[in-house]
């Protein structure tokens, strides 16, 4: 499954192993990551790495079984994973970037 690789990738140019992911086959199709650190924003959260086959990627904090979308990463539904992992790595160590953020206009729950 392509998706499937792309997220490996994505997993991998984080630096994490992958073993707080999964992957959702059912349409659309989606991609859960645990990410590692937290949001200054949302000090108190563990953070999500969320991809969707339509939207492509996003933040999320979890609180609990819920998680809330707090920023999409504009642009190609599948872009590089360098580029995911740069754009990770910027809201892990700074607040909102309006440069690279689009804010969330939803929030959500992935099963």
């Amino acid at each position: 499954m392509i998706a499937l690789d792309y997220a490996l990738r994505v997993t991998r140019e984080l630096g994490l192993s992958g073993e707080s992911s999964c992957v959702d086959r059912h349409k659309p199709l989606r991609v859960y990551i645990a990410v590692e650190g937290r949001l200054p924003d949302h000090p108190d959260h563990d953070v999500a790495l969320l991809w969707t086959s339509g939207h492509g990627w996003a933040i999320a904090v979890e609180d609990g079984a819920e998680l809330t979308v707090v920023a999409h990463l504009g642009g190609a539904v599948e872009p590089p994973p360098r580029t995911v992992a740069r754009w990770v790595r910027r809201m892990l160590g700074q607040s909102n970037s309006a440069d690279t953020v689009s804010p969330a206009s939803h929030a959500g729950q992935v099963a």
